[in-house]
């Protein structure tokens, strides 16, 4: 045998040997990927299969058997590579010196969609320490490189290439209903917003006099409570004196916030007048009976409050009537009179 085809031989050797061990090393590594056919859109799994003996969980993770984690889908290297696929769902599995790498995305692009080696442990790192809060202090990398996945084109699936014609918008079933309340209560509230603004002050001039009557009914109603309070605990005021003048500051008080006026330091002569300079210069029939009510339970409760020896009339000593209940009766008529007369 001459010299050359010995060293013909001798590459042949070479050349098939290299193929046997590309051979073994790429059985080794197992990549998967589901479904078989992938259109732009869809949802494709990955899944890589290696065997090694890396602590790519770092020396300070417990291991036990089988051991499983989420990984971490914002990895700076998922979201760089973002116009191209997306990752919605990374996981790794460890059983023994096998791992199983699955990861699925979404690709965006056409053709061939190539996933750009990574580093595999940066990635776990980043999960453990933001996903279970563990620090693996673990800086060996580990780089993955997957094969690319091809991605075909739906208007190669369909077969249509054209515009699809111009349609109307579809509604679904139940909905016309609904856009027509929608509407009729859109028109109702148009209507009235419209109505407010043509009749601004009138509005305005009905909000303050509702406004003005509520005030006066609720100082009314506080009063009269007063009142029935005091003819409650009338047993507890022995003094006829110190009942008076309470009645009386119950009153004044009334009329202070009914007219805002100051009634507390008005004697009871000068209270017509007062109450003609509130009116403008005249009263109504109404208005003069219940200001001469007012004055006579004003005279009244004067004389008992600085008259020597007054004191209230009792008509019946067995069932306790006297003059203290029909005062008080008197001026709970007298302020509901005010109101019917302000109603009117």
């Amino acid at each position: 045998m001459n010299l050359p085809t010995k060293k013909i031989i001798k590459t042949i050797a070479v050349i098939t040997q290299l193929i046997l061990s590309q051979f073994f090393l790429s059985a080794e590594n197992l990549q998967i990927v589901m479904p078989k056919i992938i259109y732009i859109g869809d949802t494709a799994e990955v899944r890589y299969i290696f065997h090694s003996d890396a602590e790519i969980f770092g020396k300070s993770f417990p291991l036990t058997e089988n051991t499983s984690i989420s990984l971490r889908t914002d990895f700076h290297f998922f979201k760089a590579n973002e116009s191209n696929f997306t990752v919605t769902n990374a996981d790794i599995r460890r059983t023994g010196s096998e791992y199983t790498l699955t990861i699925n995305i979404i690709p965006w692009k056409t053709g061939f969609c190539v996933i750009p080696p990574f580093n595999l442990a940066s990635l776990v790192r980043f999960s453990l320490e933001s996903e279970y809060g563990i620090e693996t202090h673990s800086a060996i990398p580990f780089i993955v490189s997957l094969s690319p996945i091809e991605v075909k084109s739906l208007v190669q699936k369909t077969g249509n290439n054209s515009f699809m014609p111009q349609s109307g918008p579809l509604t679904l079933p139940g909905t016309t209903l609904f856009l027509v309340i929608i509407a009729i209560v859109s028109l109702i509230l148009f209507s009235t917003l419209v109505f407010v603004i043509l009749h601004l002050p009138g509005i305005a001039r009905f909000i303050d006099n509702f406004t003005y009557l509520y005030s006066l009914k609720r100082n009314s109603r506080k009063t009269i409570k007063k009142i029935l309070l005091l003819q409650k605990d009338s047993a507890k005021i022995p003094s006829d004196k110190d009942f008076a003048a309470e009645l009386q500051h119950i009153l004044r008080i009334f009329l202070n916030k009914r007219f805002s006026t100051d009634f507390s330091s008005v004697t009871s002569a000068k209270i017509p007048l007062l109450f003609t300079q509130i009116m403008g210069g005249s009263l109504s029939e109404k208005q003069e009976d219940c200001v001469n009510t007012l004055l006579e339970i004003f005279n009244r409760l004067d004389y008992i409050r600085f008259a020597e020896n007054a004191h209230f009339l009792v008509t019946d000593k067995n069932d306790g009537t006297n003059e203290r209940i029909g005062l008080t009766e008197s001026a709970i008529r007298l302020i509901e009179n005010f109101d019917s007369e302000e109603e009117e």
